[in-house]
């Protein structure tokens, strides 16, 4: 297989959020078949976590998050099955009807939320969720909760194969990378992907983590 290029992973359809009032049952989206989980208001530090000496300048400063309203989020990466059911194709590289969706553009990762009555989530949203409680850099060893380059044999793999956060969420750190709403602010022309791949290096897969690229699909997958 020719080397990979971060192209062949960056787009993700991600998860998907809404803000609505708090039901203690997890729930099905209709449209798109995935289970949602809810994710209760608080308070928790985004950004570089405490102890963790691999941060990047752009994961600093940590600072204090207030997330004012509660928000049903992804269980699981937007799987290919679920994908192709809303929007009519699956434009996958790594086919597989759980897998997780990629070379997904943010506008159609957006379109996907908007048609099954939901939206993406925003950069805190996304990592208040992906941390699942935890103020480490990851919610448990890293083998055990995400695929990576160490373990991840140069392909993507279905949901539910590593162990999930607090949350009761699977592969918010590897596997794909994850659009968000966000903008990035040094350049507004790009969005934000978060939760790195099963091409990133270990000691990349961290929550803080963060990449920012286009919004719009990319013709090349190989370098």
């Amino acid at each position: 297989m020719p080397p990979l290029s971060y192209q062949a992973v960056w787009m993700a359809a991600g998860l998907c959020a809404i803000a609505e009032m708090a039901d203690p049952a997890a729930r099905v989206s209709t449209k798109g078949g995935l289970l949602y989980v809810w994710i209760a208001p608080g308070r928790f530090v985004m950004g570089c976590s405490p102890g963790d000496d691999s941060c990047f300048e752009w994961e600093k400063p940590a600072r204090a998050i207030i997330v004012h309203k509660g928000f049903w989020i992804g269980q699981t990466e937007v799987t290919q099955e679920s994908y192709q059911r809303v929007m009519g194709s699956n434009p996958s590289r790594y086919k597989g009807a759980r897998r997780p969706v990629d070379q997904v553009s943010w506008y159609n990762a957006r379109k996907y939320c908007q048609t099954v009555g939901m939206r993406l989530p925003t950069e805190a949203e996304w990592e208040d969720s992906a941390r699942g409680g935890a103020s480490s850099a990851r919610y448990g060893p890293l083998d055990d909760i995400a695929w990576n380059d160490g373990n991840g044999g140069d392909v993507t793999h279905q949901f539910g194969q590593k162990l999930p956060n607090a949350f009761g969420l699977y592969d918010t750190l590897g596997n794909v990378w994850e659009w968000v709403e966000d903008r990035y602010s040094p350049d507004p022309s790009k969005r934000v992907l978060r939760g790195d791949s099963f091409y990133n290096l270990p000691d990349h897969v961290r929550v803080s983590d963060r990449l920012w690229r286009c919004p719009r699909p990319l013709i090349a997958i190989w370098a």
